[in-house]
């Protein structure tokens, strides 16, 4: 199986995946199983223990937040808390005003 380390890099890269994790040495979960991220159905403790100690955790929930269009498991989070948390900050902007 020489020359295919990156199985589904065509696929993550076209959705989006941020360069620090492709170009991250650490070995990550999200690399090695990706299809694992995009599982129907998961809750939010489920997502939190797939993320559990990446370095990147942070970073990668910042990533998703800022793109919508981003579903699956992104920096422990789920599409639904993405979703939930986008519209809670945009009615702490529009009370702001």
């Amino acid at each position: 199986m020489s020359g295919q380390q990156r199985v589904f890099s065509g696929p993550l890269v076209a959705l989006g995946i941020p360069e620090f994790v492709w170009d991250a040495r650490e070995r990550l979960q999200c690399r090695d199983d990706p299809e694992a991220f995009f599982a129907e159905g998961l809750r939010p403790r489920q997502a939190r223990v797939l993320c559990a100690g990446c370095v990147y955790v942070d970073p990668c929930a910042l990533f998703a937040l800022e793109r919508p269009e981003l579903v699956g498991v992104w920096g422990g989070t789920t599409t639904r808390e993405r979703q939930s948390l986008r519209r809670r900050s945009g009615e702490g902007l529009a009370a702001a005003s």
